[in-house]
């Protein structure tokens, strides 16, 4: 089964064409759809109820809230009827992420080649098109940052909302942190900071080349880049505290290190 978290923030013109394409995708396999409405105000949540089929389930709040409670919020929706090895595809619903991947990307974890699958604008072969040139500086400079502080064997791109993962990971992550505490960021960072977490939980986490075409983008973008940079300094120091935490659980002579 393949569960796909869609987050929604005035996505009304993209979903009809979004949905259809992931329809047509998936015909004769099991899939899901989780849509996560985030309090849009233009009309979304009127289109996915005109969309509702068995395949789509909707959730998400009445008002705007955060990107990290939106994936908390899809996570556990799709997490709660998941086997283990089920897979969970979180996707941006703006039609940027390349739906020509997903089962390709979903097939490295079938085969046991992979837990995490990331589309990676940094691998040989992925690229930006059509990107504002202030935000390109800033997803460079962020994902350097993430990297020079919590490296992660081959992965270049932390940033990017469009990953593949296996639910079995996500559900370890969920129990060790808690219901609540597996996304505290409230922004994008989001996404830094569960796939950094996840790293605790496996070493499989491989990338494949996405070439990220902004121009396929229909409506304004909604991340504050100030806002986001100070989100990023905040999130250093809070996932370098869980770090040293979770080093100090798996020492010799901790009560986990000795189980």
């Amino acid at each position: 089964m393949i569960y796909f978290i869609l987050p929604i923030y005035n996505e009304k013109n993209n979903l009809a064409a979004l949905i259809a394409n992931i329809r047509g995708m998936m015909s004769g396999r099991q899939y899901r759809i989780v849509a996560v409405n985030d309090g849009s105000t233009d009309g979304s949540l009127e289109m996915l109820e005109a969309l509702r089929r068995e395949d789509l389930m909707i959730t998400g709040s009445v008002i705007n809230m955060n990107v990290g409670a939106v994936f908390s919020a899809g996570l556990a929706a799709a997490l709660q009827g998941a086997a283990n090895d089920d897979i969970i595809v979180i996707m941006e619903s703006d039609q940027t992420s390349e739906q020509s991947l997903v089962l390709p990307m979903a097939e490295k974890i079938v085969r046991g080649e992979a837990d995490i699958v990331v589309a990676s604008r940094y691998l040989p072969g992925g690229k930006y098109i059509n990107f504002p040139f202030f935000r390109l500086i800033f997803s460079h400079g962020a994902n350097r940052l993430m990297r020079v502080f919590f490296p992660i064997r081959d992965i270049r791109d932390y940033t990017i909302f469009f990953r593949v993962y296996r639910a079995r990971v996500l559900k370890e992550a969920s129990f060790y942190f808690g219901s609540f505490g597996l996304i505290q960021s409230k922004g994008f960072v989001a996404n830094a900071e569960l796939l950094i977490k996840l790293s605790l939980f496996t070493t499989r986490i491989v990338e494949v080349p996405f070439v990220y075409n902004y121009g396929k983008k229909k409506g304004a973008s909604k991340i504050n880049v100030l806002r986001t940079i100070n989100e990023y300094f905040v999130l250093i120091t809070y996932l370098k505290r869980i770090m040293k935490k979770h080093a100090a659980l798996k020492a010799p002579g901790s009560a986990e290190g000795m189980a």
